[in-house]
């Protein structure tokens, strides 16, 4: 999927991410979730997302607990809550729900920001859009190079004189008797990370202006300036583009005859299990598929080209 032209990884994308958030039907969560999760664990490796697939796990069971804690809409009664109000089977639902669908707009993002590069999003708005095409390649960069940057200042942090360490740990061991040691160490460590994080903000503001300026310097976002790439929008392209168009197509249709239409308030339910509903289920997963399928497929062409060398 990484080899497309920039606009077929923009609008693939916006579609996904789109029909993530709009379409509230439990098939329709459960497959947009299940194709973010596989091309999440495609692209990375599973020690670099086991952290961040736990944060989203732990994101999701606190979404499903909180929506029925705050919100009693419904008309299944289940159980009074020690606040007085009520539990609803509704809002379980519908928190559930939302957990989900919470879930999978996270992981699609994350996908998003690997496929789809800074020089592309520069690519895509730096003529009609400069500054939000600026804007969106810093965000699009901006976690990563805060964590390489804070694990540069942790890393520059520990590397202290043996002098100063040998005098910390003797006055230390001074302080040892001392019941408030306890409390002056996590004061200390408290202090230390709120000093790497000062460290940090400031280093962003740094960057950000330095890179506002040297873009500036460049004459980024004057008319008539030219840019090199070596992006072509190819025949291949054009096809995944109109298979895109025409699936977003299909869904919105079937969305709008209420093939997938779901309530959760007052009471859960919708559209019920048919054939078009069937076809509509099928399509949603082909879009949601589609980058895993296309990489794979590329893999094992190349597999097969190298093994006839």
């Amino acid at each position: 999927m990484e080899q497309y032209h920039p606009i077929i990884h923009f609008t693939y994308f916006c579609m996904v991410l789109g029909c993530s958030m709009f379409f509230m039907h439990p098939v329709c969560i459960g497959i947009s979730l299940a194709g973010a999760v596989c091309y999440t664990l495609h692209l990375f490796e599973w020690r670099k997302i086991r952290k961040g697939l736990a944060g989203v796990f732990f994101l999701m069971v606190m979404t499903a607990v909180m929506n029925p804690a705050f919100s009693h809409q419904g008309v299944t009664f289940l159980v009074y809550l020690p606040t007085g109000n009520i539990l609803t089977l509704e809002s379980i639902w519908y928190g559930i729900a939302a957990a989900c669908m919470l879930a999978a707009v996270l992981l699609w993002f994350r996908c998003m920001n690997r496929v789809v590069t800074a020089d592309e999003i520069i690519y895509l708005f730096g003529k009609s859009f400069p500054a939000l095409g600026l804007i969106l390649s810093m965000i699009m960069g901006f976690i990563p190079k805060m964590k390489k940057k804070l694990r540069e200042i942790s890393f520059a942090r520990r590397l202290v004189p043996v002098e100063v360490l040998q005098e910390n740990k003797e006055s230390s061991q001074k302080k040892q008797k001392s019941i408030f040691c306890a409390v002056k160490r996590k004061i200390e460590r408290v202090r230390h990370s709120i000093e790497t994080l000062s460290i940090l903000i400031t280093w962003a503001l740094e960057d950000a202006a330095e890179t506002a300026d040297s873009m500036k310097s460049r004459g980024y976002g004057l008319e008539g300036r030219t840019v090199f790439t070596t992006y072509r929008f190819t025949k291949r392209d054009a096809r995944m583009l109109l298979l895109f168009f025409g699936e977003m197509v299909y869904l919105i249709l079937g969305n709008g005859l209420g093939g997938i239409a779901w309530n959760y308030y007052p009471e859960t339910g919708g559209a019920v299990l048919g054939f078009y509903s069937i076809s509509i289920y099928l399509v949603y997963l082909c879009m949601c598929l589609t980058p895993l399928i296309v990489d794979c497929y590329e893999e094992r062409k190349w597999n097969r080209l190298r093994s006839a060398i």
